[in-house]
C-alpha cells in the first residue's frame, strides 16, 4: 500500500458530515470519577488490581474527581460544542455487592444529577453500563466473568439502569471493549483481574522485579515455551517478514490496551533490550506477573481456557440486557442498545496469499470474535478451525438470543498493524491465531506519529478502511465511532503550559475525521465520533503515566482543569 494513502484529502469541515452527525467526547467511571469510598460505593475489580499495583501513584485515586467536579466538565464540553457525551456508570455504585439487594440510591442519585446536567446544557448521553470495573464481590463470589452467574446479575443492574435513567437515556451500550477485558485481564493479566494464563511455572526469584528490564526478562523467559520454535521452516528469518527490523514488535513488553502478541521463542528471549530505558512503558509490566488461577467455584480445564469463557459470557450478558430493554422499556423509552468494540486495521505484510489469510485471521480473532456473533449467531469459521479444541464454547440455543441483538455498533479505533503468518499448533489465544504483528514493513513505520505509552501509531486511513469493511461484510449496520484519540506523556513534571500545545492530537484527530468522513461517502451509516478523552486520567496500566485527555487535568493542585489546543481547535470545527 503506497503510504501516500494514508494522507487525508482537504480540511475536514463540519458541515461535511451532515446535520444529523454528533461529535462527542468520551470518558469511563473509574478513570475519572474518583470518590472510590464514598456515599456507599462499593469496590469494583480495578479498585483491588490498582491498588495491589499502586497505579495510583503519585496522585491519589481521587486524581481527576469527575464526582464532584461533573458540573464543571459539562460545561466544558458544552463550551467546546460537543452534541454528546459518551460515559459510564459504576456498576458498585448502584449495587456494591454487585447484586440488585445491594441497591443504593446515593449513587442512582449522582448519576441522575449528571444527567439532567447534561439535558440543561442540551447534549445526548450515551452510557455504557460496563467499561472494565464489575464488582470486585461478585469476583470473590463466584470468579465474575468466569462464570455464567454474572450474566443473570449484569442483566438485573441493567434492569435498574432502565428504570432509573431510561426517560433520560436515548443511547445504552452494555459492554466496552469486551476483547480488551478478556485478553488484557485473562491472557497477560496486566488488566484487572489480573489473571495471567501464560506462565505456569513461575516463582518470583527476582530482587528487581520492580526494574522493566529485569522483569521483561523473566517475561520473556517463562513466556517462550508456549510459543513456536524459531526451527519450525517458515523462514522466520529469511524474509522481510523477519527482517531485524520488522522485528521491533509493538508487544516487546506485555500489552498496553491494544498492544498485540510477540510471535517467537527467540523474540521473546531477546524483547528485554528493546524495552530497556522506556521511560512509559506499563507499570504492570515492570513487575513479573506469573500465571494465576481463580478460585475452586468453577470448573476449567485449563488456563487457556480464560479469555474464550470470559468473553463468551459477555456476549451472553450483553445480548440478554438487550432482549431485557427490546421487550420492557424499548417501546417507551424510544431508545437504542448497543455494544462498544475495538480493533485495529490489520494489514497483510505483504502481498503473499499466507499473510492475507493470517491478516484476515487476526481480524476475526479481534473484531469478528464478537460482531459475528451479534450479527450472525456464531463465532466466525477461523475462530472454529484454529482455537484449540475445547476451548470455543458453543452458543447452542442462546444463538437466537445472541444473533441481532444491538441496534447500532461502536467501534473504538486507535491504530494499525501488519500481519504476517505465525506458524504454531495452538494452544492458548496468542498462538491459535497464527499471526505475527509487525510496526514496521522494510524499515518504515506504518505510521509517522507515535503515542506516549508506545502502542499508537498514526495510520488514519485504517479508521476508513475499517468501516468500509463492517459495511461490506456486516450488511452495513449504524455505527458510532465511540472513541479516538492519542496521548501524551505524564513525567512527573507536567505543566498546563507544556501540555497546552498539542499540536499532534490536533493532526492526529483532524486526519481520522477526514477518513471517517470518506468513509461515511463510500456509504457506511457512521453517524457520531466521540474524542478519546475529554479529560486527562487514569489510564489503565498505564496509571497517571499517559495523557489522553483535550483537557488538562492538573493532579497536584486541586484536579483543576485547563483545556488545551487541541480543545480550541475541536470548538472552531464545532462552531455551527
Amino acid at each position: 500500500m503506497d503510504c501516500t494513502t494514508n494522507v487525508p484529502a482537504g480540511f475536514v469541515r463540519r458541515k461535511d458530515f451532515g446535520s444529523d452527525f454528533i461529535f462527542g467526547s468520551a470518558t469511563s467511571a473509574f478513570q475519572i470519577e474518583g470518590a472510590l469510598g464514598e456515599d456507599g460505593r462499593g469496590q469494583s475489580i480495578w479498585d483491588t488490581f490498582a491498588a495491589k499495583k499502586n497505579l495510583f501513584s503519585p496522585y491519589g485515586e481521587d486524581a481527576v474527581n469527575h464526582y464532584k467536579k461533573y458540573e464543571e466538565d459539562v460545561k466544558i464540553m458544552k463550551d467546546i460544542g460537543f452534541d454528546a457525551y459518551r460515559f459510564s456508570i459504576s456498576w458498585c455504585r448502584i449495587l456494591p455487592t454487585g447484586k440488585k439487594e445491594s441497591r443504593n440510591q446515593k449513587g442512582i442519585d449522582f448519576y441522575k444529577r449528571l444527567l439532567m446536567n447534561l439535558k440543561t446544557h442540551g447534549m445526548e448521553p450515551f452510557v455504557t453500563l460496563l467499561h472494565f470495573d464489575p464488582p470486585q464481590a461478585l469476583e470473590e463470589e463466584y470468579d465474575g466473568f468466569l462464570n455464567r452467574k454474572i450474566v443473570d446479575d449484569f442483566c438485573d443492574y441493567a434492569n435498574i439502569c432502565f428504570k432509573e435513567f431510561g426517560d433520560q437515556v436515548k443511547y445504552w451500550i452494555t459492554v466496552n471493549e469486551p476483547a480488551t477485558f478478556a485478553t488484557l485481564g485473562y491472557v497477560y493479566g496486566t488488566h484487572a483481574p489480573g489473571l495471567s494464563s501464560l506462565n505456569a511455572n513461575y516463582s518470583d526469584s527476582s530482587s528487581s522485579k520492580k526494574q522493566l528490564y529485569s522483569s521483561s526478562t523473566n517475561y520473556a523467559t517463562s513466556v517462550a515455551p508456549y510459543l513456536p520454535s524459531d526451527d519450525d521452516n517458515d523462514d522466520h528469518d529469511q524474509d522481510e517478514e523477519a527482517a531485524s527490523d520488522d522485528d521491533d514488535e509493538a508487544s516487546i513488553f506485555p500489552p498496553n490496551r491494544f498492544s498485540v502478541h510477540p510471535p517467537k521463542k527467540n523474540d521473546m528471549m531477546n524483547m528485554s533490550s528493546g524495552v530497556k530505558g522506556n521511560s512509559v512503558a506499563s507499570p504492570v509490566s515492570q513487575e513479573v506477573l506469573p500465571a494465576t488461577v481463580p478460585s475452586k467455584k468453577i470448573s476449567v480445564k485449563d488456563p487457556s481456557e480464560y479469555p474464550y469463557l470470559v468473553a463468551h459470557h459477555q456476549i451472553l450478558a450483553h445480548a440478554k440486557v438487550v432482549k431485557l430493554y427490546r421487550d420492557n422499556y424499548q417501546s417507551r423509552q424510544k431508545g437504542k442498545i448497543g455494544i462498544v468494540l475495538n480493533a485495529h486495521q490489520l494489514i497483510p505484510l505483504n502481498k503473499r496469499k499466507r499473510n492475507q489469510k493470517a491478516a484476515q485471521r487476526a481480524t476475526d480473532f479481534s473484531l469478528g470474535w464478537f460482531l459475528d456473533p451479534i450479527v450472525n449467531g456464531d463465532y466466525p469459521e477461523n475462530m472454529h478451525k484454529y482455537v484449540t479444541k475445547g476451548y470455543l464454547p458453543e452458543f447452542g440455543a442462546d444463538k437466537y438470543m445472541v444473533r441481532g441483538s444491538f441496534d447500532f455498533i461502536g467501534l473504538n479505533y486507535y491504530t494499525a498493524r501488519y500481519v504476517s503468518r505465525q506458524a504454531s499448533d495452538g494452544g492458548n489465544y496468542i498462538t491459535d491465531q497464527r499471526a505475527k504483528f509487525h510496526v514496521k514493513r522494510k524499515g518504515v513505520y506504518i505510521g509517522e506519529e507515535q503515542g506516549a505509552a508506545g502502542w499508537i501509531y498514526g495510520y488514519p486511513r485504517g479508521i476508513m478502511d475499517l468501516l468500509v469493511y463492517i459495511k461490506e461484510k456486516y450488511n452495513n449496520p449504524l455505527i458510532y465511532v465511540a472513541e479516538n484519540g492519542i496521548d501524551d506523556p505524564d513525567d512527573d513534571s507536567s505543566t498546563h503550559w507544556k501540555s497546552f500545545y498539542d499540536q499532534r492530537r490536533i493532526v492526529y484527530l483532524h486526519d481520522h475525521l477526514s477518513f471517517v468522513g470518506q468513509a461515511k461517502q463510500q456509504g457506511v451509516n457512521v453517524k457520531g465520533y466521540f474524542v478519546w478523552s475529554l479529560l486527562d486520567n487514569f489510564e489503565w496500566d498505564s496509571g497517571f503515566k499517559s495523557r489522553f485527555g483535550i483537557t488538562y487535568v492538573d493532579y497536584d493542585n486541586g484536579s483543576k482543569r485547563c483545556p488545551k489546543l487541541s480543545a480550541s481547535w475541536l470548538k472552531s470545527l464545532l462552531a455551527k
